[in-house]
């Protein structure tokens, strides 16, 4: 029989699709099992009560991952993927007449992103649960260890905000320790630092959630950076921060010369001390390296407190 090269690559590409459909069963088969094993297994899952002031499970308890979480939640899942989030478990409390109330509570790997994504969003009212919370309009959000928890009702009610920080206060207590936050934010100086607007994070994403910087990628953020973002008021005289932690000296480096060449508009020499520069809005920019760290200092309203800040929190990573 002559080979036949049409009935050779049909045959060849039908035993490609059944090979990748059989793969992306196994996948999906895969999925579904870490996600019952979640289910039946998952501590804070067992902490939750099944009703509470009238308010009952809803629907059935849902788990999405890394590879479905935008079937949940449309953009603000990138919010979540740029820290190295796990899962979420989704629980809705209904009750007739009433707002309906759903919880999540998020799996991350480490104490410093369930902080960082706590800070994404720190409009609102402190409240004493976990290690940090805040609350505002119906919406609970707090962490502690390796736990970000969103409690939302879809209006405000007196009741609801009762439920809310009921079901916020059973959840932190069922986490047994305490997490550490990033050691970067160790390193800002607390003198005229306004807490609510420290911001950790890694990647661009998260940078251009809190300010656009430039169009490009200038400060070379990847998974593996960390900032830590913030403002000062000192003297009357405000500026925003961004401390900048590479894996790398060589990284370190880099990001350096490309800010100072394509932010500040200066020629980059290593061993050239690029001066504050006062750009077209009137206000003050500068950067300093100190080996792996990069600190700079943005919108300062004048060159004494872009100085200090600098100046401190060099001797901060020093010690």
């Amino acid at each position: 029989m002559k080979n036949n090269p049409i009935r050779n690559w049909t045959i060849g590409f039908f035993v490609c699709l059944v090979g990748l459909y059989a793969s992306a069963l196994t996948m999906a088969q895969s999925q579904s099992q870490d996600k019952e094993t979640i289910l039946a297994h998952f501590p804070l899952r067992q902490a939750l009560p099944p009703d509470v002031s009238g308010w009952k499970t809803g629907r059935e308890d849902q788990v999405f991952t890394r590879d479905d979480v935008f079937d949940y939640m449309n953009g603000g899942g990138e919010i979540y993927l740029a820290y190295d989030f796990q899962f979420v478990l989704v629980r809705e409390y209904v009750r007739e007449d009433a707002p309906s109330i759903v919880v999540e509570i998020y799996q991350m790997s480490s104490s410093e992103d369930a902080f960082g994504v706590f800070t994404h969003d720190t409009d609102g009212d402190e409240v004493e649960l976990g290690q940090e919370a805040i609350y505002a309009a119906g919406l609970l959000r707090l962490w502690k260890d390796k736990i970000f928890v969103r409690i939302l009702a879809d209006r405000e009610t007196p009741e609801a905000k009762a439920v809310i920080l009921e079901l916020g206060a059973k959840i932190a207590a069922s986490i047994d320790q305490e997490g550490d936050r990033p050691g970067l934010i160790k390193a800002l100086p607390a003198e005229g630092l306004r807490p609510k607007s420290i911001r950790y994070f890694h990647t661009l994403i998260s940078l251009n959630a809190h300010y656009y910087l430039a169009n490009v990628n200038i400060l070379n953020l990847s998974p593996e950076t960390q900032v830590a973002m913030a403002r000062y008021e000192i003297e009357g005289s405000q500026a925003r921060l961004l401390l900048v932690e590479y894996p790398t000296l060589e990284g370190a480096f880099d990001a350096h010369g490309r800010f100072v060449e394509i932010f500040l508009l200066e020629r980059f020499e290593a061993d050239r001390k690029i001066p504050p520069k006062k750009l077209e809005d009137g206000k003050f920019a500068g950067v300093v390296r100190k080996g792996r760290y990069m600190i700079i200092v943005i919108e300062a309203e004048n060159n004494t407190v872009l100085e200090w800040i600098t100046e401190t929190i060099s001797r901060n990573l020093e010690g």
